[in-house]
């Protein structure tokens, strides 16, 4: 059994395993900045910072994500580094989309390489679908780089991905990309 403990600050007594995880998990041009993760938990109402905790409150890893009216984005998930290929990711996935009513998104690196795909057939099989749309990871400070990612998700078919790009890209890292690619 996994549980989701919502982060309110940096004094939280698990957010020092949360930052270690989180630095240790992602590349630097996937990393939003501590500091400004530190400053939405308290500012901003849509972002959530969260970690997963076994039935003995044990720390297994990180999640964060911003809720929008029609969906739920999440920005970054990752398990402690030990804890990998052992089913947690699985089932905290799993509760996590079963626990709330509206679609999910999540960026992935392209399906390029055995890593990428393995990631990819992970979110698979936890019910998200890869969608067929490029899509480009505006970067989070100017020093670092975008980063060509592809969206995953459990939107309905209908769904725009343009238009959740241009949201993403408004809300999330605080750019307006005029040329973002037609679905």
């Amino acid at each position: 059994m996994i549980h989701f403990h919502t982060l309110r600050s940096t004094d939280d007594q698990h957010w020092s395993s949360f930052v270690d995880t989180y630095t240790s998990s992602f590349p630097l041009d996937e990393q939003r900045p501590t500091g400004s993760i530190a400053q939405l938990l308290t500012s901003e109402e849509r972002f959530t910072a969260m970690v997963l905790l076994d039935k003995n409150n044990s720390f297994v890893g990180i999640l964060t994500t911003w809720t929008f009216d029609t969906f739920i984005y999440i920005e970054h998930f990752a398990l402690h580094l030990a804890l990998r290929s052992q089913g947690y990711g699985s089932i905290a996935l799993q509760t996590f989309i079963q626990h709330n009513t509206l679609p999910i998104i999540l960026e992935v690196e392209p399906p390029t390489d055995t890593l990428t795909q393995r990631r990819v057939s992970f979110y698979e099989r936890c019910g998200l679908r890869l969608y067929d749309y490029p899509y480009i990871q505006p970067p989070y400070t100017p020093e670092l780089s975008e980063v060509p990612l592809r969206l995953m998700g459990t939107l309905p078919q209908e769904t725009p991905l343009t238009t959740v790009a241009e949201l993403l890209h408004r809300e999330v890292y605080g750019v307006s990309l005029p040329s973002l690619p037609a679905q």
